[in-house]
């Protein structure tokens, strides 16, 4: 019986190839082969499981291993050691590469110069760059020096009461209290008036007269009163002694406010008349014009220093009557100052 499972030449095992794994002979292809896991009746069956492949024992081992499978190189392979003041890298760094040099070429005679590439992208600008810096800043920070130099303008020339006043004419006027020097000889004064309202209730019933002393008694709550306008009364003031004044003035209304059962105001310095204009005149013959602004302040006026026993008061303009429940068609004075030396 003819062994078809050795080599003829040598007598080793044959495998499933064509040639002998230990000598090279050729097997021959008209030579059974053994049969194989396929060619077995009993797992050529509906049974046998697709997946299996029947291994030869007869096919030796691979003489040469397959190399591994190739792997991406790991951080863990680039290890450098440190010191409390950095890394210490124990590879030596590498050459920088020469520069290579090259004769530019001479451009051709009339060749134009090679445009310059642009950047794909335009660089960050940041917020504080002058060029795109917005003005409003600027325009704040103007604003801001502007009103502070209104202010200080405001500051030094504003009117601190102590400078005549400006009345609606134009015209200079003081307000204020008495003169530093002399006394307010007013109160030991006489006055006439060339007519006077009569008296009459006021709000809250109480009667109340409007005489010419009213003018010297110095409160300004009451005053000397005549019915309509008294643009060109003369209104006159004797002295008890002779007195060398310094300035004169008054109260140009009736500086009262009154408040009634119901609760209601009747502001009567802007409901009756008020003096705008007025003329001083002395024994002398010597006058001075005082211009007058709407206030219940006492306005005065310097005047030069004269020696007089009477003083006349002559009413040049008068406001109209004021608007409301308060308005009332009478000029009003509250209150007269004249402050001097007396001789005696």
């Amino acid at each position: 019986m003819i062994d078809i499972s050795s080599c003829a030449s040598c007598g080793h095992q044959l495998g499933v190839g064509r040639f002998c794994t230990n000598c090279g002979a050729p097997v021959d292809s008209s030579t059974p082969q053994p049969p194989t896991a396929a060619d077995d009746w009993r797992t050529d069956t509906a049974e046998r499981r697709l997946s299996q492949v029947a291994a030869d024992p007869r096919t030796p081992p691979a003489a040469v291993a397959p190399p591994p499978p190739p792997r991406y190189p790991l951080f863990a392979d680039e290890v450098e050691e440190y010191s409390p003041y950095g890394p210490l890298s124990t590879r030596a760094p590498e050459p920088a590469p020469a520069p290579v040099v090259t004769a530019d070429p001479e451009p051709a005679p009339h060749a134009e110069p090679a445009q310059r590439a642009e950047p794909a992208f335009e660089p960050y600008q940041y917020y504080y760059d002058e060029e795109r810096r917005s003005p409003v800043l600027w325009i704040l920070a103007a604003a801001l020096v502007l009103a502070l130099v209104a202010a200080g303008w405001w500051f030094l020339v504003r009117d601190d009461g102590s400078d005549p006043a400006a009345s609606d004419d134009g015209g200079p006027s003081q307000s204020g209290s008495a003169a530093p020097d002399g006394v307010d000889v007013a109160g030991r004064a006489t006055a006439k008036a060339p007519r006077t309202a009569p008296p009459n209730e006021d709000v809250n019933g109480d009667q109340v007269s409007y005489d010419a002393s009213n003018m010297l008694d110095g409160v300004p709550t009451t005053a000397w009163r005549t019915p309509g306008d008294a643009t060109g009364l003369k209104l006159t003031f004797t002295l008890r002694e002779p007195t060398e004044l310094h300035s004169v003035g008054l109260v140009n209304g009736y500086a009262k406010t009154s408040t009634d059962a119901r609760n209601r105001t009747f502001d009567w310095y802007l409901g009756n008349r008020r003096i705008k204009a007025v003329t001083w005149i002395f024994d002398d013959g010597s006058k001075v014009t005082q211009q007058l602004s709407e206030t219940r302040d006492l306005q005065q006026v310097e005047v030069p220093d004269v020696l007089t026993t009477r003083v006349v008061l002559r009413i040049t303009k008068v406001s109209a009557p004021g608007k409301g429940k308060a308005s009332r068609d009478f000029t009003a004075i509250s209150e007269v100052s004249m402050v001097g030396d007396p001789t005696s």
